[in-house]
Formats: structure tokens, sequence, C-alpha cells
């Protein structure tokens, strides 16, 4: 979920290369071999000390940890540089080897590594998600919604179609109760929004960067809500997890550190360093002035964020009934080099609290 689009120039791996190379990385899923001894006290010296972070899309406040990261010295400190590049298929640029970590969505994650795809989960990004809806102005209830088009994803196939569903129902707006045609403008919440102010839909997930457009269009918000749920995580190739342990171990340290930044004093307060963040954000060139206009606690979207990196089975069990995944069972050996990085820092695995929102 992100909260501001950016403009900034970000070095792209092709969609049409990284969906072959995925499809030449699957192989039978492997049986688990345990959790790797990494021993006691300080990781040993970074195998890897270039480290390539695939991500899905420039986006200033859902990376922030990679450029606070790199800009408070947290990398360098473990004698790291990390470089972040887009890549239209997460998984299959880390699966590839032409990046070494990505963030990628919990559901893509859980399904390619059903199918055989060597990657890892190495421990969760963003914990929590917020859902947000905008109805027409006359829309005031779900029967409102009856015989007209409404989005809830980009593309068919999207898993968060259902969640947002689950989401609407728990709030009152059952849409299994009413006959409404559900639509698919594209990927991008702009095209959702485009259609929306052109009266062409009724109802629309919406972010926060889309707010000003469905106001300005008179929009009811419907539901405004923030679940416990993972949104993103982050993955590494096996074989690379494998070669690199150190290196992962440290990169997730300085990864922490970084996320530690964004949310202090704690996630759903407002940020203590916001200030400073933002300024390393537009030292890296985007766009912060409506960031720097927002009296928000949500401003850097540290409110989704566990300062730990949380991630466990629980969380992986929760995608697979909201999203409608096929069951398969967790490997928490795959977490051993976040747990490692987490007791270096004296921090455990708690998962996410429930905070109050929007």
């Amino acid at each position: 979920m992100r909260t501001t689009r950016t403009r900034l120039g970000l070095a792209v791996a092709g969609g049409a290369a990284a969906l072959t190379l995925l499809a030449g990385c699957t192989s039978p899923t492997p049986a688990p071999e345990g959790p790797v001894d990494l021993g006691d006290g300080e990781p040993g010296a970074a195998e890897d000390t270039s480290i390539t972070v695939a991500i899905p899309f420039p986006d200033v406040t859902m990376y922030s940890m990679f450029v606070l990261g790199t800009d408070l010295g947290y990398y360098e400190e473990e004698g790291l540089t990390v470089e972040v590049i887009t890549a239209d298929n997460v998984t299959a640029a880390v699966a590839s080897g032409s990046a070494d970590i990505g963030v990628e969505s919990t559901g893509t994650v859980i399904d390619a590594i059903r199918g055989g795809v060597e990657i890892d989960l190495v421990s969760g990004h963003y914990c929590r998600q917020n859902f947000d809806f905008a109805a027409q102005s006359d829309v005031e209830s779900v029967e409102d919604l009856d015989g007209t088009s409404i989005v809830l994803a980009g593309t068919p196939g999207d898993p968060a179609e259902f969640q947002r569903a689950q989401v609407l129902a728990e709030e009152g707006w059952d849409l299994e109760s009413i006959n409404a045609e559900v639509v698919y403008p594209g990927p991008g919440s702009e095209s959702w929004t485009e259609f929306f102010v052109n009266d062409r839909i009724s109802l629309q997930p919406f972010y926060a960067d889309d707010r000003a457009a469905l106001e300005e269009h008179g929009a009811n918000i419907v539901v405004e809500s923030l679940r416990n749920w993972a949104n993103d995580v982050q993955i590494a190739g096996t074989a690379w997890v494998k070669e690199n342990p150190n290196s992962l171990v440290r990169f997730l340290r300085a990864t922490l550190k970084a996320t530690d930044f964004m949310t202090a004093p704690a996630p759903g307060e407002f940020p203590e360093n916001a200030e400073e963040a933002l300024d390393i954000y537009e030292a890296n060139d985007f766009d912060v002035q409506e960031l720097r206009d927002s009296d928000s606690v949500w401003i850097l979207d540290g409110h989704l964020a566990c300062p730990n990196l949380y991630f466990d089975a629980d969380a992986w069990d929760t995608t697979i009934e909201t999203q409608k995944l096929e069951p398969l069972e967790f490997d928490d050996a795959q977490l051993t080099h976040l747990f490692k990085a987490q007791e270096l820092l004296g921090l455990d695995n708690e998962g996410p609290a429930t905070l109050p929102y929007p």
C-alpha cells in the first residue's frame, strides 16, 4: 500500500524478460533443510558487499527504509552498499539473480514458493494494510451499489480483491448482498480514480494520493480501516541466501535500524524524525511537498510497518485465508537470518499491535 507517487528515475528490470526468467527458475518444492547455524555474537564479514534490492515501483514512503538506511550510514556500517531498482516482476528478478533481495506482495510470494520458485521469504516489510474506499456522493449504503460498476482491484486475479471484499463486508458493505459488476480499469489507482471522477464506477479502493481528486469530486469516504495483515515481504534467492548468510544478517540489521528511525517513537504516533526523513527523501529527488504540508501521524507510513520487520506462520496463514489461496505450510527456517538480526538489536518477533485508524 503506497501513499504517494514519485518520479524518481531508477534502473528497471524488464517485465517480459523477468517473466521468462521466472518460468525457467521453477522446480519441485525442495524439502526444508532446517535453519542455518549463524553462531553467537556478531556476524562474520559480509560475503556479498553490493546488494541490489528490487521493488515494483518507486514510492517514497513504502520503500523509505532503504533510502534512510543508505543516507544514515546504516548499510555502510555493515560494510554494504545498496542499490534499489524497479522490476516489473520482482519475484522473477530475485529468482534469476538480477536482484539479490526484493519486496513483493505476500500472496505472490506464497504462490511462487508453492510453485517451486527458488526464493526465501526472509522478513516482513509492512505488517499492516490500510483499506480505504470511496463511493459516489449519492451512495449511502451497500444497497445503493446495486446495478452499478465497482472496482476492487486493477486486474483480474489480484488476491487483494478478496481481502477488500472481506473488509467491506466486515464494515457493513457486503457486496454479496447486491448485484454489482466488478470491473478492472488497470493496475494503478490513478486509473481507478479517473473512472470514478468520470462517473463510470460507483466505488473504489483508494490511497492517500488519490484522496484530493476524490474529495474534489464530492466522493463519500465510506470505509477507512486498518488490518494487522502482512502486506509486502522481503525475499531473497535461495542460492544467494546460502552463499551470503552474513550479508543477509547485516542487511536486515541495517534495515531494522532504518525502519525504527522511520517509526520512532512508535507506530501510530507522530514520527519524531519526520523532518529529517523528509529532507533525506528530498535529497534523493522525491517530491515531498505534500508530505511536508501534512500534520497526519501517517506522514511516513510508519503505521504500516513493524520496527522488528515481523513475520511468522500466523501472518503466512492469515494471508492464505484472506486471499483465498491454496494452503501451504510455512517453513520458519527462512526467518533464521531475521531472528539473528533482531537478537543483535535486542528485538523480538512480536506481531503488530492494533492501532486506531484513521
